[in-house]
Order: C-alpha cells, then structure tokens, then sequence
C-alpha cells in the first residue's frame, strides 16, 4: 500500500465529507426560519400563561448585568401597561432552563411558564407542574427553597432544578425592580 493508495483514500474521504457538509448545510437554511419561528412562537404562548391579561408585549430592552435575564418584555392591556414578562435562563442539572416570569406592576410574580429544559424525567421535569410553579405567584423578593431559607417547596429528588427555577425568578424580579 502506497503513498498513491493512500492519497486516493484521502481524497475519497475529503469528497464524502464536502458532500455532507454541504448537505447539513442546505438543511440548515432551509430548516433556521421554521425553528426560530417555532421557539418565538413557544415563546409567546408561555408569555401569555404567565401575563392573561396582557393583549401585547413590547421587547423592552434589557440594559442591567444579569446573565440570566435574556429579554425584558412591557405586557399591555386595554388600559395600558400592566407589568412585565421576564425571559430567563437559569442553569439546572441538565442545562439551561428557559422560563419566563411575569411580573405585575406591583412587582409581584403572576406566573412561571417553562419553555424548555433538558432535567431529569420524573425529577427535574417535575418543575413543569402547575403545583411547583404555582408557589411563586404572588411572590416577590428573593425567593429560595426551603432547604435555604426560603418558601418554596423543593421538588422531592430535582433540589438543583428547584433552586435554578427560583434563581431564575428572583432575577426577573430583581431585573424588573431596577427598571422602576
């Protein structure tokens, strides 16, 4: 086996991997519109789970140093501004967590919808229940897990989730309390 035999399997290869580079790649453009369409789309859906009330949101622009606040959004209604919703991203055992918080103008917590999260099955993913998420409304301050001092009652095995879900909306109101 030669240098000649060896340079036509280099060559085979570079010519394989070009072709599925280029395949991945035309899937990609054709597949990046519907996919940020969809999240934007979950995304709206959660906003409005957590903010009822609202008729629009309006991005607001974040400007504090937050690394979990990843948008800030004014939710109207028919008598004008009604509170905010808060895009954060805490880090749970698996991942990131993509949540919104809505926060009332009272800067009281009116609702936790999760958009996406990569948790345990059957522990972390607990933190999609009505009865987790449903402890913040009407909160607002710093909120922690019992086993920390605070009110929230942990998810029984998922105390990393839990602890990342009220990371996640004491940032939204800390975000939403500098704003005033």
């Amino acid at each position: 086996m030669g240098a000649k035999y060896f340079g036509k399997l280099t060559l085979i290869l570079f010519l394989i991997s070009a072709v599925v580079a280029a395949l991945l790649g035309a899937v990609n453009a054709i597949t990046e519109s519907r996919i940020i369409a969809a999240k934007r789309e979950k995304t709206v859906s959660a906003m409005k789970v957590v903010m009822p009330e609202a008729s629009s949101f309006e991005e607001f622009g974040y400007k504090g140093k937050d690394p979990l606040v990843a948008e800030i959004y004014l939710a109207k209604g028919s008598s004008g501004s009604i509170g905010y919703v808060v895009k954060v991203t805490p880090t749970g055992f698996g991942g990131a967590i993509d949540m919104v918080v809505g926060v009332s103008s009272a800067g009281k917590v009116t609702g936790v919808s999760i958009i996406s999260m990569s948790e345990t099955p059957g522990l972390g993913t607990n933190a999609l229940k009505d009865s987790f998420r449903e402890q913040f409304v009407g909160k607002s301050g710093t909120q922690a897990v019992t086993k920390d001092g605070g009110k929230i009652n942990a998810i029984t095995g998922a105390t990393v989730t839990s602890r990342a879900v009220s990371k996640g909306v004491t940032s939204a109101l800390e975000a939403v309390a500098a704003l005033s």
